[in-house]
């Protein structure tokens, strides 16, 4: 009896690795293909609700992105709590990024690509980009990949694939939600928890955490469609003024009225 214990659960074992190598295999696929596309243009709408202790923030960011790779942009990236609304044109050789509520613009050298550290450029919107990025094989020894069934978003039949990592006092749920037909993302759903080391804060409070949870709908105006080059020139209004770049650091962006400049 004792054997037949052993082998069922041995089978069950290699069922669950056999599920997620095939949900991480399943979303290799959809990385290659957003890999292989040379344009798209999407509108990403963000909702971030944070909790500490307390105290709660919610934030909501609506973004579109056009985007020709290597280097052609043209986005209106929403504000956020630390940056204000703005506009971002990569022709390939130079790069605008311009805030309308201050008339203020700042040129550089295009990137020669928006991906890595020169995805902070699209803002949230390019948390999405950067994700079909990550080497899946990288995330971590503990990371799970699994299927969580189907659901319809906006009309389309989305098949969800769920990854969670726990590394030290963080958790990190990622759920996406991949056309079955067309193997786009059409929504992602972040939940992360981050606790405070035991001990710390002392005497006999409890510890506190840090929760976020973010959702991202994506809305695709064009996919791997050619783009015309017009889109992505921009020339700076009259009577706005050119703030001049960092010359190290992180990249700068013109700041808003209201905030103090």
């Amino acid at each position: 009896m004792r054997t037949l214990w052993i082998a069922a659960a041995l089978l069950a074992a290699t069922a669950v690795g056999a599920a997620q190598q095939d949900a991480k295999a399943f979303l290799k696929q959809v990385q290659q293909k957003y890999r292989n596309a040379k344009s798209w243009e999407m509108q990403v709408d963000i909702t971030v609700e944070t909790s500490f202790g307390g105290n709660m923030n919610r934030q909501q960011v609506r973004s579109t992105v056009a985007m020709q790779r290597p280097n052609r942009v043209a986005a209106k990236l929403g504000a956020s709590m630390m940056m204000p609304e703005r506009e971002l044109y990569s022709d390939g050789r130079t790069m605008f990024v311009y805030v309308p509520s201050g008339k203020q613009y700042m040129q550089q050298p295009a990137p020669s690509n928006f991906s890595g550290d020169n995805i902070q450029f699209l803002g949230e919107a390019g948390l999405l980009i950067g994700l079909m990025e990550r080497d899946l094989d990288q995330v971590g020894p503990n990371a799970k990949f699994q299927f969580r069934g189907n659901q319809t978003i906006n009309g389309r039949q989305t098949r969800i694939v769920e990854i969670t990592t726990n590394e030290g006092n963080s958790t990190v749920n990622v759920r996406l939600f991949v056309g079955t037909q067309d193997q786009l993302i059409y929504r992602v759903e972040l939940n992360q928890t981050m606790r405070a080391p035991s001990g710390q804060g002392g005497g006999q409070q409890q510890p506190q955490s840090l929760t976020t949870k973010a959702t991202a709908n994506v809305r695709y105006l064009s996919f791997d469609r050619p783009i015309p080059v017009a889109r992505f020139r921009f020339t700076p209004p009259k009577d706005a003024k050119e703030v001049k770049p960092q010359q190290q650091g992180q990249p700068q962006t013109p700041r808003g009225q209201g905030d103090g400049k």
